[in-house]
């Protein structure tokens, strides 16, 4: 379960995203009250999520080309240390009471952007310090971090609102991505190669681009995964931005019971990834990853019926267990099968696919929350993204002997 932590690389760096995961998490979770509290709009805080995670779609596949051709570390640093600024910026704002709606949808898009090209380099960065044969524990335990932030980070946030330290939220932003700054210098003090690009034969953009899409298409499982998961990116994983006005307009909670409720589909996440570290080496990841993406959207057309906090979060929790399991299972997937030369361009492709049109799928459910009601929202997109697995699934096994299962 925890074999990836034998090498120091992998456990120092994996310390500083930890923190640096729950100081995202915070900021996100009080940044959506935040925008309610300002405009009392569902619909507006779908554009928050709009906003936010347009910079996927824009600049993830450049984060892939950039984490094949630059020194990896140092450009993980520069992005972190961008990050860190505008959550200072955000604080500052929030202290002084001078925050509008456009400017926290301006320093969103700021972070939006940082993930954007974060996120390809990290993840080629863990297979390059955790190598092939422990990449799905190490993906596993990653996860582990994220989701515990994932659990942590949303009931901090709403104690801390509710308590009246919402500008504190942004400022233990700032200082988690300084943490995650250090760990990067250690690892780049230890790890000099690791810091090095690629030796790759000179080509253009648009050629790095049409090589890695013609990878993809001629790979039977690849070519299936990545156009459901950027079904999942417009109807499924938006279904995140509709927790506040959930939990504040249908179950007329409070922001700590706000932030609880998020905080009990992140322990299911958590839980999944912790599962995925002690069970991940052993299990068949093509069935997990199927099975996953069948379930997923079941459990969000649960939660539809859900009535009161308990059953919400029942079903919250559910939900979160089997996205995670299906996600990392798509992601070591992913991994393996990619060629070295390749994984940071595929790993920009996935952020694409699996983030890139969360702004569309977030105007999409703010729309749906504001014209439909929040529950036939969930009951809608859930059977969108039940009837595409379908599909997805029935495809992949008319191409093959139907072993993987």
């Amino acid at each position: 379960m925890l074999s990836s932590l034998e090498e120091p690389g992998f456990r120092v760096f994996l310390i500083g995203q930890a923190i640096a995961l729950q100081g995202t998490w915070v900021q996100g979770t009080a940044q959506r009250w935040l925008v309610l509290e300002l405009t009392d709009s569902t619909f507006q805080v779908g554009v928050l999520g709009a906003v936010a995670g347009l910079p996927i779609l824009l600049f993830a596949l450049a984060g892939g080309l950039l984490a094949d051709r630059l020194p990896r570390i140092t450009f993980l640093m520069v992005v972190q240390a961008v990050i860190a600024l505008q959550a200072a910026l955000f604080g500052l704002l929030v202290q002084t009471e001078t925050i509008r709606f456009w400017s926290i949808l301006a320093l969103a898009f700021v972070l939006g952007s940082g993930i954007s090209f974060e996120v390809p380099a990290r993840q080629a960065l863990i297979f390059n310090l955790v190598g092939k044969e422990r990449i799905t524990n190490g993906i596993a335990l990653h996860s582990t971090a994220f989701n515990l932030a994932r659990f942590g980070g949303p009931a901090l946030a709403g104690f801390m609102i509710q308590a009246g330290f919402m500008a504190g939220c942004f400022y233990f932003k700032a200082l988690s991505a300084l943490c995650v700054i250090l760990a990067l210098s250690y690892v780049m003090r230890h790890y000099k190669a690791y810091n090095r690009p690629l030796e790759r034969k000179e080509g253009s953009v648009l050629s790095d681009i049409r090589e890695v899409i013609r990878f993809v298409r001629g790979h039977r499982l690849l070519s299936r995964i990545l156009p459901l998961i950027t079904c999942f990116g417009i109807f499924l994983l938006p279904y995140s931005m509709l927790l506040a006005p959930l939990g504040r307009d249908v179950l007329g909670l409070n922001a700590r019971d706000y932030g609880l409720l998020c905080a009990a589909n992140g322990l299911g996440a958590l839980l999944g990834a912790l599962f995925v570290a002690a069970r991940g080496h052993t299990g068949n990841r093509v069935s997990w990853w199927w099975r996953g993406a069948l379930a997923f959207p079941v459990s969000l057309m649960l939660l539809s019926l859900g009535r009161g906090f308990w059953d919400c979060s029942f079903l919250l929790f559910i939900s979160g267990f089997i996205m995670v399991t299906a996600s990392t299972s798509a992601m070591s997937l992913l991994q393996i099968e990619s060629p070295d030369q390749l994984r940071g361009r595929i790993m920009g492709l996935f952020s694409t696919c699996f983030m890139g049109l969360f702004p569309l799928g977030s105007l999409l459910h703010g729309l749906l929350g504001q014209g439909l009601g929040i529950r036939k929202t969930f009951l809608i997109t859930g059977g969108i993204g039940l009837a595409a697995a379908a599909v997805a699934l029935f495809s992949y096994l008319r191409t093959g002997t139907g072993r993987d299962f």
